[in-house]
């Protein structure tokens, strides 16, 4: 009897994952090409002078904000999934209050392995394939212990969220196929050579330093919001250094910092957390 109840009890929690309702998404798609990623900026022939190629993939036109953040996390924490709350933005390096404007500042305070759960809790939401994996082979749902033995592992044609790869987040940066088109591709921030257009970002006259509700300036050529400024933002991609260490990047500009799209990447530990870097999730789009 007892292990009949056990067994629907876990037949109601699966039922209750797969009739989740999908929560909306705004995302553009960056189309399958040949692009230009380096150091080169100003008006040259990009479309001339390729150096990678990319598969389409959707990505998120924001940071992903507290409040939508916060629309997954008690699903994502019944489904067994461990992550931290995060912060709704900024004040200094404060929390701002959960309910200031709506939750719609880019949540911070969260780790690369917040991230990527999150990124996976998402696509089970959506009903979609997760993309990183544990030791075992099953969907990623908390941070492996220091000493696991191949602690991750990820599903290449996986059609959930992710990361972006340096590629892929400074194509998108750089205003991809549509940024081409207007010639705005070789502009030193994401959308504009005026900063105060498109970022929001630290300055010499600021008295206060903070975050602002995400899309609160113009978007680039494809659409996205705040890729130069407001927060940074986490990628898929690690970078060795002396020691062995594996340090995990992050890019973008911050209301802490002003960093262009020839400087603007960083890196630290899966671990660390900072009030000023945030993130945004693509998936590949997989054509028929």
């Amino acid at each position: 009897m007892i292990k009949a109840l056990f067994m629907l009890l876990g037949m109601g929690l699966m039922f209750q994952a797969a009739c989740a309702t999908p929560l909306h998404i705004d995302e553009i798609t960056v189309k399958t090409g040949h692009y230009y990623v380096g150091p080169v900026f100003g008006q040259q022939a990009y479309a001339e002078h390729t150096n990678t190629s990319l598969t389409a993939y959707n990505i998120m036109t924001t940071a992903v904000t507290y409040r939508f953040y916060h629309d997954l996390l008690a699903w994502a924490t019944e489904q067994g999934y461990m992550i931290e709350g995060g912060c709704n933005g900024a004040h200094f390096e404060d929390c701002l209050a959960p309910e200031q404007d709506d939750g719609k500042h880019p949540v911070t305070n969260v780790s690369w392995w917040d991230a990527i759960i999150f990124a996976n809790a998402l696509s089970a939401r959506q009903g979609l394939t997760p993309y990183y994996l544990a030791g075992d082979g099953q969907p990623l749902k908390q941070q492996p212990e220091p000493d696991e033995a191949a602690p991750l592992r990820t599903a290449p044609h996986a059609s959930g969220y992710r990361l972006p790869s340096r590629n892929e987040w400074e194509v998108a940066a750089r205003g991809g196929a549509p940024g081409l088109a207007n010639r705005s591709y070789g502009f030193y921030y994401a959308g504009s050579n005026t900063p105060e257009n498109v970022a929001h970002f630290a300055s010499q006259e600021a008295t206060t330093f903070g975050t602002r509700p995400v899309a609160s300036k113009q978007p680039n050529a494809l659409g996205l919001y705040d890729m130069s400024g407001n927060v940074s933002q986490w990628l898929n991609d690690t970078v060795a250094v002396e020691g062995g260490k594996t340090l995990y990047l992050f890019c973008g500009g911050s209301y802490m910092t002003q960093g262009n799209l020839r400087s603007g990447c960083d890196a630290h530990t899966p671990g660390f957390m900072m009030s000023d870097i945030g993130f945004r999730l693509v998936r590949t789009r997989y054509e028929p």
